[in-house]
């Protein structure tokens, strides 16, 4: 082959050459279509502000607040204590000793007016030597009967039949449904308590402490203490039912027949206590 039928040599092409590299201070504004979208507007933070958080922490906060029987340790407290207080006033109401400490008051005091003034250290030494030799048993006895008395009608009857109610009663509710919770029956049977021992104080401070005659304040004490645990009870099922959401059902065949029968209970307790106060009114007005 001839040099002339040879192909062509193909001339060297040089690399392409690269843009240089702008400096930063060489670097122009971006164009405004290559700018990136907005953001919205709930995605903005706004200066001062903090970043929108979910709901679902307020909402069960919201629900802890609003929970019934949330503060039922309160209520079961103030209750006790009203039931602590009737105690102490049923105590110091003592018809028994009461009786015993006027009548001696008034024999020491005609015995005391029918001798000689001199004679009256001898006088109350000679009471106090029978005091301590024929009365002082028989008035610790009367001291226990008394305590005995209140301790029973004013805080084991009514404290008890309250917490076997709770540990009946709520087993029961929850066979048919009881959202509110253990707390929320303790809260109401507590506001019982409360309601029922707080006004029986109130009508009992009434008839103690009224210029009355004792039948008239004894008539006062029969006539309302039954009627405030009847509205205690009908008030403790009206607590039950917000709390638990009870339908006619359960008001129907579960609380009518403990309003019945409570009432009834309670009822004949309140009458003790009433025919008690009036004892104890005669006796004092000696």
């Amino acid at each position: 082959m001839s040099n002339d039928e040879l192909p062509l040599p193909v001339p060297a092409t040089a690399a392409p050459m690269l843009p240089p590299m702008p400096m930063a201070g060489d670097i122009p504004p971006p164009i405004p279509q290559e700018l990136p979208p907005p953001l919205p507007a709930w995605a903005v933070r706004v200066a001062g502000s903090s970043v929108p958080k979910s709901s679902e922490p307020a909402t069960a906060a919201s629900d802890a607040a609003t929970r019934p029987g949330r503060r039922w340790w309160v209520f079961c407290l103030a209750g006790a204590f009203a039931c602590f207080v009737l105690f102490l006033v049923c105590l110091n109401c003592n018809p028994a000793t009461t009786a015993t400490d006027r009548a001696l008051g008034k024999l020491q005091g005609a015995i005391a007016q029918s001798i000689e003034p001199d004679l009256h250290p001898l006088l109350s030494w000679g009471f106090s030597v029978f005091f301590n030799k024929y009365l002082v048993l028989p008035y610790a006895q009367m001291q226990a009967a008394g305590f005995s008395f209140s301790f029973i009608a004013c805080l084991l009857i009514p404290v008890g039949s309250s917490l076997v109610s709770v540990m009946i009663g709520h087993p029961v509710f929850l066979l048919g449904g009881a959202p509110g919770g253990w707390r929320a029956t303790m809260q109401s049977f507590g506001l019982h308590r409360l309601i029922c021992d707080g006004f029986s104080l109130l009508f009992l401070a009434l008839a103690l402490w009224a210029p009355m005659e004792p039948a008239m304040a004894a008539a006062v004490l029969v006539l309302f203490l039954p009627f405030i645990r009847l509205g205690a009870l009908i008030a403790l099922w009206c607590f039950l039912g917000r709390a638990h959401g009870f339908g006619p059902a359960r008001v129907i065949f579960l609380g009518l027949p403990h309003i019945f029968l409570g009432a009834l209970f309670s009822g004949m307790l309140a009458l003790v206590l009433a025919l008690y106060f009036y004892v104890y009114l005669i006796a004092r007005s000696f």
